[in-house]
């Protein structure tokens, strides 16, 4: 036609974008009253000082405080038994009472001297779980920001939400380790994985609130009665694709 054609702008407010949905839904005049306990699950063994590091910053960075903590150990030395069924719990409710937190601090402690199966650990935590959310994190995790959690929450609550993940940086970097899970020809893998994170991907792919296949379960938000439904994580598969298996049962719930 000779006429210029038209221009079209994707545009994505990284302020809002995600994060004022979730704000909404934790805020609602209907969910005023209303609090989510959020069961945080980790499976740990033999890792007492990673596991005070995990949970001290978990303490000291997040805003929200309707959480408790489950332990799941799958034979620790005894010394290490100790110290985190014993003493660790002391440390932490110290701090958790030096940051004037308003609500008791929970602590669980399971031990059962077994083979490594991440399945079976985070199924175990589950069961022993009091919240309406489960959070499954792994235990060399640590927090870098205060809202994250709230974040999350106001995802996972809405009806349509399976899963819920984070963006996870490796240890001293802010290159991505996590941006969800891709399918590709090698199979499932994380999104984005050693992408520096300084810059956009795929229109804000690492900024904003995405639908994805799967999120890894090394930091993974779900609804305690929709985990139940589709049977928790398959303990057939004790290390790797768990969590992907999980996210696809929710898909297809």
């Amino acid at each position: 036609t000779g006429q210029d054609p038209d221009i079209y702008h994707v545009v994505y407010d990284t302020a809002i974008s995600g994060r004022e949905r979730c704000n909404r839904a934790l805020n609602s005049q209907n969910a005023e009253d209303i609090r989510f306990l959020v069961s945080v699950v980790i499976p740990t063994k033999d890792h007492p000082e990673i596991l005070e590091t995990c949970l001290r910053s978990f303490i000291e960075k997040t805003n929200y405080e309707d959480y408790e903590f489950v332990i799941v150990d799958n034979g620790s030395k005894e010394e290490n038994r100790l110290f985190m069924e014993k003493v660790l719990p002391v440390k932490l409710r110290e701090l958790w009472e030096k940051q004037g937190r308003e609500k008791d601090f929970q602590y669980t402690y399971l031990y059962e001297m077994m083979p490594f199966n991440f399945s079976k650990m985070c199924n175990k935590g589950a069961v022993h779980a009091k919240g309406d959310l489960l959070l499954f994190l792994n235990d060399d995790m640590e927090i870098i920001e205060e809202n994250w959690l709230d974040r999350m929450v106001g995802q996972a609550i809405q009806k349509h939400t399976g899963a819920v993940g984070a963006r996870l940086w490796y240890a001293g970097t802010k290159s991505i380790q996590h941006a969800g899970i891709t399918n590709l020809e090698i199979g499932p893998s994380h999104k984005l994985v050693t992408f520096a994170d300084d810059r956009d991907y795929y229109y804000g792919h690492n900024r904003v609130s995405y639908d994805m296949a799967g999120v890894t379960g090394a930091c993974l938000l779900v609804a305690k009665d929709r985990y139940e439904q589709v049977g928790g994580m398959d303990e057939t598969m004790a290390v790797s694709y768990n969590d992907v298996d999980l996210c696809f049962k929710l898909l297809e719930a």
